[in-house]
């Protein structure tokens, strides 16, 4: 039996949340799965056999979600008691944050759902539920799609832009 750092999924998720509420930042439910199935698969591929937390995640058209969390949050965010998780998780957790949070839900949603990890489980037709084993051989960080800070995605997909430069003036005017 693999090792579990975290109970649950729950505790994971709301320990997210209340840290995004301790930063002051507004995570969205789609961003929070996203930040769970990354925590996860990069806490297996760091630890061997070791999971981070109890789940199962499916593939959908847009990521890898927890059906579970996904059907007790449909309504808003039950009340959960403060989550206390070890040190060592917890700064695992930090580091995940740190990494992915302040990427736009289309940024971590591309970054999944481009991977060949996803590419190889998602069904269009189908809703099943994923080998996490595999997914964790098959999702590298290489996957991800990054940009510059001169790229940013627009209604019609990336554009580069520029610091704005006043228009110089003739003095002959």
């Amino acid at each position: 039996m693999p090792k579990i750092a975290a109970p649950s999924a729950f505790d994971v998720a709301y320990w997210f949340l209340q840290y995004a509420d301790k930063k002051q930042f507004f995570i969205e439910d789609e961003k929070l799965h996203h930040l769970l199935f990354l925590a996860q698969i990069i806490y297996m591929q760091r630890h061997g056999n070791e999971i981070l937390f109890p789940s199962m995640f499916i593939a959908t058209e847009k990521g890898f979600l927890e059906p579970n969390l996904l059907k007790v949050f449909a309504h808003g965010h039950p009340y959960m008691p403060n989550i206390k998780i070890d040190d060592k998780t917890a700064s695992f957790l930090e580091q995940i944050w740190n990494k992915y949070a302040n990427q736009s839900l289309l940024d971590l949603r591309s970054t999944i759902t481009q991977s060949q990890a996803f590419q190889s489980c998602y069904d269009k037709k189908n809703l099943m539920a994923v080998d996490m084993q595999q997914i964790a051989e098959l999702f590298t960080p290489a996957n991800e799609k990054t940009y510059s800070n001169r790229v940013r995605m627009s209604q019609h997909g990336p554009v580069m832009v520029s610091q704005w430069q006043p228009r110089k003036v003739n003095k002959k005017d």
